[in-house]
C-alpha cells in the first residue's frame, strides 16, 4: 500500500467499550488527541434488561456523563463504533432500536462494528465464525460455555442479518498477534461469500488488555510496523487498566504512544483507513483457501492466549 501524504505506514485502535465507565478511560483519549491520533471507540447504544446505565461491565449511552464525553470525542475527530446493541443483547426489534438510537446520537449508522462475546444477536460468532472442520471442534470445546450467537440465523428471534447488511459497513473478524494486521490478513477489507450478511470484514492485531497492548506496541514492534509499510488496527479494551487505579494515565502508555507519534505514520480512525484501502485496491472476495488459512492461524493464536477475541 501507498499511504496518503507520503506516510510510511498506517495505525489505529479499535476500542472495545467493555468495562469503560467515566473516570477510567478519558485520560487515554486526551493523550491520543494531544499526540495527533484519531482512533475508534465503540459504544453500547442501549442498556440491557437488568443492567444499569453505568454498570460494572461498562457504561451504555444512557449514562449522561459517558455520553457527553463520547460525543466530544466524535466532535474532535474520533470515530464512534458499534459493539452490538447492549451488554447482553436484544432480539431483532431491540437491535433496530439500538441502531436507530446510534444514528440519532451520532448522525449516521455505524461504519464499524465488533461483536460482543456473550450477545445472542452477535453476527457469525462462536462456531458460526468458522468453517468445517474447525466449527465442529470449536463447538465441542465450547459446549456449555457462553451463548449461541444467532444474528445470522433467519429462524432465530435474534436474526438481523439483512439489517446488518444494509446498515453496517465493516465488521471485525479475526484477530492475529502480528503488529502488521495487513500482513496477517492481506485480503482485508474483504467480503466472504459464505457469510453474506456482512458487507465487508476487517482483521485486527491482538492488544486486548493493557498487558497485551504494551507488548504489541513495544518499540521494537513499532519499528517493525514502520519498516514493513503496513497497517495496524489494534484491538484493545481501553477501560481495562490503561489508567492507574487513581484515574491517572499509565506513564508507559504515554511513552509508547509518544514514540509512535514521532514515526512517519498515518493515524486515522478504522473506517477511514478501510475506506482508503477499498479505494486503492478494491474490496477482495475471500477464497476458500484464504479463509482456511486465516481460520487455522486464528484458532492457534486463540488457544495460545486463551483470548475471547
Amino acid at each position: 500500500m501507498r499511504w496518503p501524504q507520503g506516510r510510511s505506514f498506517a495505525f489505529t485502535i479499535f476500542d472495545d467499550t467493555d468495562l469503560s465507565v467515566p473516570g477510567n478511560f478519558e485520560r487515554v483519549y486526551d493523550c491520543l488527541g494531544e499526540l495527533g491520533f484519531r482512533t475508534t471507540k465503540s459504544v453500547w447504544p442501549l442498556t440491557s434488561k437488568g443492567q444499569l446505565a453505568r454498570d460494572v461491565e461498562g457504561s451504555s449511552c444512557d449514562d449522561p456523563a459517558y455520553l457527553r464525553y463520547v460525543l466530544q470525542l466524535q466532535a474532535n475527530g474520533f470515530e464512534i463504533g458499534y459493539h452490538n446493541s447492549s451488554h447482553t443483547g436484544f432480539t431483532r426489534e431491540g437491535v433496530v432500536r439500538a441502531l436507530d438510537r446510534f444514528r440519532e446520537l451520532f448522525g449516521h449508522d455505524p461504519y464499524t462494528m465488533t461483536n460482543h462475546q456473550q450477545n445472542p444477536e452477535a453476527m457469525y460468532w462462536g462456531a458460526a465464525r468458522l468453517s468445517q472442520p474447525l466449527s465442529t471442534v470449536y463447538r465441542m470445546a465450547q459446549r456449555g460455555v457462553g451463548t449461541r450467537a444467532a444474528g445470522q440465523d433467519p429462524s432465530s428471534p435474534y436474526f438481523w442479518g439483512d439489517i446488518c447488511q444494509q446498515r453496517i459497513k465493516y465488521v471485525r473478524g479475526f484477530v492475529f498477534p502480528e503488529v502488521n494486521t495487513l500482513a496477517a490478513c492481506p485480503a482485508m477489507p474483504y467480503h466472504d461469500p459464505q457469510r453474506p450478511y456482512v458487507r465487508a470484514w476487517f482483521a485486527s492485531t491482538y492488544g486486548s488488555w493493557w498487558s497485551d497492548f504494551r507488548v504489541a506496541l513495544s518499540p521494537q514492534r513499532q519499528d517493525e510496523l514502520e519498516e514493513s509499510g503496513g497497517a495496524c488496527i489494534i484491538y484493545a479494551h481501553v477501560g481495562a487498566q490503561f489508567q492507574d487505579t487513581d484515574g491517572s494515565l499509565r506513564p508507559e502508555f504515554k511513552q509508547l504512544m509518544s514514540r509512535l507519534s514521532r514515526l512517519n505514520g498515518w493515524f486515522v480512525p478504522v473506517h477511514e483507513m478501510l475506506d482508503y484501502m477499498v479505494k486503492e485496491k478494491g474490496l477482495a472476495k475471500l477464497s476458500w483457501t484464504q479463509r482456511q488459512a486465516q481460520e487455522w492461524r486464528w484458532f492457534g493464536h486463540k488457544i495460545k492466549v486463551r483470548g475471547t477475541e
